[in-house]
């Protein structure tokens, strides 16, 4: 009767729902946050630069860039390796 309801609130029921899951979910949920939010402040920034200053500082925007998007998909890796 139990194994019924199991297979009801989780797709598996051989696979129950873990705090290890729970914590690897939050590491997915804010690894892709980091990511996305580092891109988008990279991008916004080279977009409010004048014109005349963008070249210039088109290199430290992508090394902005590249680093949130690495930390964040590293965090996001390490939560699918826990899930």
């Amino acid at each position: 009767m139990s194994r019924n309801f199991a297979a009801v609130a989780h797709n598996n029921p051989d696979h129950p729902s873990t705090w290890t899951g729970f914590f690897g979910f939050l590491a997915v949920f804010f690894g892709c946050a980091i990511a996305l939010i580092g891109m988008y402040a990279a991008f916004s920034t080279w977009r409010r630069l004048a014109p005349s200053r963008r070249r210039a500082q088109l290199l430290p925007l992508a090394l902005l860039a590249t680093f949130f998007l690495t930390v964040g998909l590293a965090v996001t890796a390490f939560g699918v390796w826990l899930f």
